[in-house]
């Protein structure tokens, strides 16, 4: 049997509450909070380099598959919504990926074509 005995917080030196992370979800969730369509991220008194935070910022977006695109421009970094356009207007089917109905399916006769066309080529 597990037995569990008490602890006042105030006791633990490095005690904390559980977190959704400390830099990106305060950030994204904010921003998306905000609705606005594009913003730049005042980086004042944060200890995160800008290529450090884009990353950071970008690794989140995709791994919780946010409608939020992160981008730099003259060493700031930018917040732009994908579910929302300029007008504020919702883009319902702003995650949907569109697939070319024209496109035909490379097999392997197709890429050794190609090959044997490119292969002696700088370029194509």
């Amino acid at each position: 049997m597990v037995k569990f005995i008490e602890v006042a917080p105030e006791e633990l030196a490095v005690f904390r509450t559980p977190h959704r992370g400390r830099v990106s979800y305060p950030i994204l969730k904010g921003f998306l909070e905000t609705g606005m369509f594009l913003a730049q991220v005042d980086r004042t008194g944060m200890q995160q380099g800008l290529q450090a935070m884009t990353s950071t910022l970008g690794a989140y977006v995709r791994n919780h598959d946010m409608p939020i695109k992160v981008f730099n421009r003259k060493g700031e970094v930018f917040l732009m919504r994908l579910d929302i356009n300029e007008k504020g207007e919702p883009i319902p089917d702003w995650n949907k990926k569109e697939i070319d109905p024209n496109a035909k399916p490379i097999d392997a006769k197709e890429v050794a074509q190609r090959f044997a066309e490119e292969k002696d080529k700088t370029t194509k």
